[in-house]
């Protein structure tokens, strides 16, 4: 008997999507340069000065804000080929005349950039074993930081989808998803807003901002609003992704 599972066909899309992606250098390239940075980041001080032999302090908060903005480069060099290349190629003609959704294969496509993200940020889980070794860990830190990462790289995949779905050049899909998860992650800097700004102003970029819902969720704070969120603007640009596809099927 066929396993239903097999049947679906945001699944099999999903299947073979990763296949592409772990039979190729690009996923491997991606771990190991996110691993390097990050372990030269964060022990180091590769960037912002901080280094953890200096202060050896068992604390995940700085790894954390390392890894977001890492992802926001090598989630859309991971998904800039996912529709641009089949574009470029004409396969995703082929792909349209089987009787599959835009849906199935917006979300086949979705899911395999999301958990091929979450394969990348995978080795971090290793940091709190040897930070460990200076401190005891904040558990709950730990876990609600990963909560974080886990729904940036949601946000980041759906972001990088989209773009992908709107050019025939990855290149392009690259420079467009970049800059749109560097801008929601950049959008509100406390520091750089005058102080004459009406308070709803305010208020109303810290909201748009990516980073602050971020580091709102990796303090151990769950609020739903931080939630409900990245929901919210992962789903927008899912929907952006498949009405793209429906208008170019037309």
């Amino acid at each position: 008997m066929t396993n239903k599972k097999s049947r679906n066909p945001a699944l099999v899309i999903m299947k073979r999507e990763l296949g592409a992606y772990f039979s190729s250098p690009i996923a491997y390239i991606v771990i190991c340069i996110n691993a390097v940075i990050l372990s030269l980041a964060f022990f180091k001080g590769l960037f912002l000065g901080y280094n953890f032999f200096l202060y050896k302090r068992a604390d995940m908060r700085y790894l954390f804000t390392f890894e977001t903005f890492l992802l926001t480069l090598f989630v859309p060099v991971l998904t800039m080929k996912l529709f641009s290349d089949e574009k470029r190629s004409g396969s995703i003609e082929t792909l349209m005349t089987l009787p599959v959704t835009e849906i199935s294969v917006v979300t086949g496509k979705a899911l395999a950039a999301f958990i091929t993200s979450l394969v990348v940020i995978a080795p971090s889980v290793f940091f709190p074993i040897l930070i460990s070794f200076c401190g005891k860990l904040d558990a709950n830190q730990i876990i609600s930081g990963y909560i974080g990462l886990i729904l940036l790289c949601a946000l980041f995949s759906t972001i990088g989808v989209f773009a992908s779905a709107v050019t025939k050049h990855q290149i392009v899909s690259l420079f467009i998803s970049f800059p749109v998860c560097l801008i929601l992650m950049g959008v509100y800097v406390p520091f750089s807003i005058p102080k004459s700004i009406p308070h709803f102003i305010d208020e109303f970029f810290k909201f748009l901002s990516t980073y602050e819902h971020f580091t709102s969720i990796s303090r151990g704070i769950i609020d739903l609003r931080d939630i409900m969120y990245f929901v919210t603007v992962s789903a927008l640009f899912f929907c952006l992704t498949v009405v793209t596809e429906q208008n170019e099927r037309k």
